[in-house]
C-alpha cells in the first residue's frame, strides 16, 4: 500500500510541526536563512489562529514558486557531500511542505530585481496558480488555522496563552543568538519585543532588562589549537537564577540545548552560587 502524497506530508508533519512555535522556528530559519537584516513575526491567538513572518531577505525567485512547497525542494543543499559544510539553518526542504499540509498559508515575495512580487495560496498542501502583486522586496508568510484538516494533532494543542509563551521564549532566543537582525515582535496586536539590529548586549537588554546589563561580564576567547572561539556574556555570581531558562548557547549561531555545556558552566560557578541556583549565560561557540 504506498500512501497518497497528501497522508505522508500529514505524517511528515508531525516531525516538523508540533506546535505553533515550531512553524516561527522553521521560518525564522528560512528568514535568517534569505539574509533578512528585519524580521517581524506577528501572531494571533498563541499562533493556533495565524502566524504572519515578513523579513527583508532576498526573496523567491517567480519561477522558484511553484516548487517551493514540493517535499525535499531546497535552495541550500544539492548534493550529499554540501551535507558536511552545511552553512544554514534549514537545509532538509520539508519546513514549507510539512507546514502547508496541515494549514492554509498565504506566500508573498519578491526578489530585488523584480518589478512585482509573486503571491499564491496552499489549504492543505493544494497551490493555487502564481499572480502579481504589489509588495516590498522579501517575503511575507502567513500561516492560518493550524491542524484545520488534521483533528487528532490540533486536539493536542494547548490553551492559546501557552502557545505563545513557547514562541515568545524562541523570539528570545533568536534575538540572543541573531543580535545582528532586527526583530519584532507582535501578538494579538501588542508589541512584545522589538530589538535594535546592534550588538548583544543591547539585545540582551531588550530580553532581560537593565537588571540583566548591570550583571554581566564579556566573554572573547579563542582557542588557536582546536579554532574554537567562544564570545558573548555570563553573569556575575551575584545575578544567578532558579532555573536554566536564563541560559542561552549557540554553535555557530545556531541556537542549541547542552546539557554537557551546562554542567560545565554551573561547576565554574560551583564555589560562588547557592545551592538550585544556576549561572546566566548567553554564549556562541564557533566550531569549525
Amino acid at each position: 500500500n504506498i500512501l497518497d502524497e497528501s497522508v505522508f506530508n500529514k505524517i511528515a508533519a508531525g516531525e516538523v510541526v508540533e506546535k505553533p512555535a515550531s512553524v516561527v522556528k522553521e521560518l525564522l530559519d528560512n528568514a535568517i536563512d534569505a539574509g533578512a537584516t528585519k524580521i517581524t513575526v506577528n501572531v494571533l491567538e498563541g499562533g493556533i489562529k495565524n502566524i504572519t513572518i515578513t523579513d527583508n531577505g532576498s526573496g523567491i525567485e517567480p519561477d522558484d514558486f511553484v516548487k517551493v512547497f514540493v517535499p525535499h525542494a531546497t535552495s541550500k543543499i544539492k548534493t550529499s557531500e554540501d551535507l558536511e559544510k552545511i552553512g544554514t539553518l534549514g537545509f532538509r526542504g520539508e519546513a514549507l511542505a510539512s507546514i502547508a499540509s496541515v494549514s492554509k498559508i498565504e506566500l508573498t515575495s519578491k526578489t530585488y530585481g523584480q518589478t512585482f512580487a509573486s503571491f499564491c495560496t496552499v489549504i492543505g498542501g493544494k497551490q493555487s496558480d502564481i499572480s502579481q502583486v504589489g509588495a516590498d522586496s522579501g517575503t511575507t508568510i502567513s500561516v492560518s488555522d493550524l491542524f484545520f484538516n488534521v483533528p487528532a494533532r490540533a486536539k493536542f494543542l494547548r490553551k492559546p496563552k501557552s502557545e505563545q509563551n513557547d514562541i515568545t521564549n524562541l523570539v528570545e532566543k533568536y534575538i540572543l543568538c541573531n543580535p545582528q537582525i532586527s526583530f519584532l515582535y507582535i501578538a494579538d496586536g501588542k508589541t512584545i519585543l522589538q530589538s535594535t539590529g546592534t550588538n548583544l548586549f543591547d539585545a540582551i537588554y531588550v530580553v532581560y532588562g537593565k537588571q540583566a546589563t548591570d550583571s554581566i561580564v564579556k566573554v572573547d576567547n579563542y582557542n588557536k589549537n582546536s579554532h574554537i572561539k567562544v564570545t558573548g556574556y555570563i553573569g556575575l555570581p551575584t545575578f544567578s537564577k532558579a532555573n536554566r531558562t536564563y541560559q542561552t548557547l549557540s554553535i555557530n549561531g545556531r541556537y542549541i540545548n547542552s546539557p554537557l555545556v551546562s554542567a560545565c558552566i554551573s561547576n565554574a560557578y560551583d564555589h560562588f552560587l547557592m545551592k538550585g541556583q544556576f549561572p546566566f549565560y548567553v554564549l556562541n561557540i564557533e566550531i569549525p
